[in-house]
């Protein structure tokens, strides 16, 4: 079995952050032991829908869920030496529109 890091950005994000209401997006790293790439999109997919913490704190409909890009992977010599270096934390950014690149 194969080891990757996959770093992830999650696009359209409803969330409530001090009372108000916004769409974010959010970096994420995963290390992650599988056969092939796919199969690692695939584990870490699951892995992000089904987290119990993002699940609560998301307020998308059905309709408008949030979507999943990985920006960029590595595979890995050994998953031990990065492990304690690089913390597989969210972290979330304010979405703007394509419009407001500027701003």
């Amino acid at each position: 079995m194969k080891r990757y890091r996959l770093l992830v950005n999650g696009r359209n994000v409803l969330l409530n952050r001090d009372g108000k209401i916004q769409k974010y997006g959010f970096y994420q790293n995963f290390f992650i032991k599988a056969d092939n790439l796919k199969q690692a999109e695939l584990l870490v997919s699951a892995r992000i829908f089904r987290d119990k913490n993002f699940a609560e704190i998301i307020l998308n409909s059905k309709d408008d869920m949030p979507k999943i890009h990985f920006e960029t992977f590595w595979e890995l010599d050994n998953l031990e030496y990065v492990g304690d270096y690089i913390v597989p934390d969210r972290t979330y950014y304010v979405e703007k529109k394509w419009w407001q690149f500027w701003v």
